[in-house]
């Protein structure tokens, strides 16, 4: 029993002999004084009209391409009507179902008659140059096709995109969870990476077409963002430095010292990978593709507002050398109250004074928003009027 030949792996998809399934021999009329060799056009343009096209199709090469009207059907024939009211003729068997009369379509003059010199033309060629011309425009613009997957092979995948193509595994998807089984049968955008009509070969790319179509949406993203605009994202990853967030095709970094008011020893404290944000956009730069975000700036301030000399309810939250931190019970601002300022007894240690958690009431001294800093006091709650 035979086997269907297998695709070669990615290296001889970039440049070695091409497979037999991607090549199509020609056999030429022997009333033909043409050299027995390829010709450009002779394989079909799908699948099926590959695998079911007569060898007596074959011909020299297309002279011209012209749209013909079909004016009668038989088993072994479709007549059809020149532009010029002659009367030509395509074999029946190039067509994958039966043609209708009337139907207007596509058919390339061949260079011979039948035995009724009728100008025989073919359906199949036509199309097979036309995809030909459509691929390499879009090799020339960079832009995508559309192509069919319609296998898995030994190496990568084979696509319709009007003729058989190969997209190496090296060229495959990027999208999490695509694999690909799922894209069998399916219509995929593809870049032509190679293109090559003597050996009848296509190799297409459907990373390169996802990459550009993320680039565009960057791009656009882009034009969309300024700076003091809010924008609603993902958090994708978060590290020391701080945390990534997708804003749909476009990341942006909220830097640590953006994430909050208040003091910040973990970001994980503050924000969580999937969680959804809204956050302020502080800078973009285009050239770069950098945004800089903040999600502490659509939060009020806790320093704002405080005025000096007033006395509050706070807790204290950390004991060092030198004093302590406490948080305002009402705000949640947090300030230090030095160790000068926490009694006016001499020799004494701030953990030998107060411990973490315990309430005191301090009162403000000093208040600095572009330092962020807020100096309290214990001691002079009381000595103070």
């Amino acid at each position: 029993m035979s086997t269907e030949p297998e695709l070669e792996p990615e290296a001889r998809a970039a440049g070695s002999e091409a497979e037999p399934e991607l090549q199509a021999e020609a056999v030429l009329d022997p009333a033909s004084a043409l050299p027995a060799k390829p010709v450009i056009g002779q394989s079909a343009t799908s699948m099926s009209q590959v695998a079911h096209a007569p060898a007596s199709l074959a011909a020299p090469p297309a002279t011209k391409i012209t749209e013909v009207t079909v004016t009668s059907v038989s088993p072994k024939e479709v007549e059809v009507r020149l532009a010029d009211g002659r009367t030509g003729v395509i074999p029946s068997a190039e067509f994958s179902g039966s043609a209708v009369i009337g139907q207007v379509l596509p058919a390339a003059v061949l260079a011979r008659e039948d035995p009724k010199n009728r100008p025989v033309l073919s359906q199949v060629w036509a199309l097979k140059l036309q995809a030909w011309e459509r691929l390499e425009a879009a090799k020339k613009s960079g832009t995508a096709v559309t192509a069919t997957v319609t296998k898995k092979v030994k190496g990568g995948l084979v696509a319709d995109v009007g003729m058989r193509a190969f997209v190496p595994t090296s060229l495959f998807s990027e999208t999490p969870g695509v694999t690909p089984e799922s894209l069998i049968g399916t219509e995929v955008a593809m870049m032509v990476v190679e293109i090559d009509r003597d050996v009848d070969r296509v190799v297409l790319s459907i990373r390169d077409a996802e990459r550009r179509q993320r680039r565009a949406a960057e791009r656009e993203a882009l034009q969309s963002l300024a700076a003091g605009a809010t924008a609603s994202g993902r958090v994708v990853s978060i590290a020391e430095y701080g945390a990534v967030v997708d804003l749909g095709g476009l990341r942006g970094l909220i830097h640590r010292s953006e994430l909050t008011w208040g003091r910040l020893e973990r970001t994980e404290d503050f924000v969580t990978v999937g969680e959804d944000v809204q956050v302020l956009v502080l800078e973009v730069n285009k050239s770069k593709r950098r945004i800089s975000l903040s999600l502490r700036q659509l939060q009020p301030d806790p320093l704002a507002g405080i005025e000096v000399g007033s006395i509050h309810s706070a807790t204290v939250v950390r004991v060092v050398e030198y004093g302590v931190f406490a948080r305002l019970d009402e705000g949640g601002a947090e300030g230090l109250v030095h160790l000068s300022e926490l009694t006016e007894l001499y020799g004494y240690r701030p953990e030998e004074l107060v411990t973490p958690g315990e309430q005191v009431m301090v009162k403000v001294l000093e208040v600095d928003t572009k330092r962020r800093r807020m100096g309290l006091s214990v001691r002079r709650v009381l000595v103070d009027d």
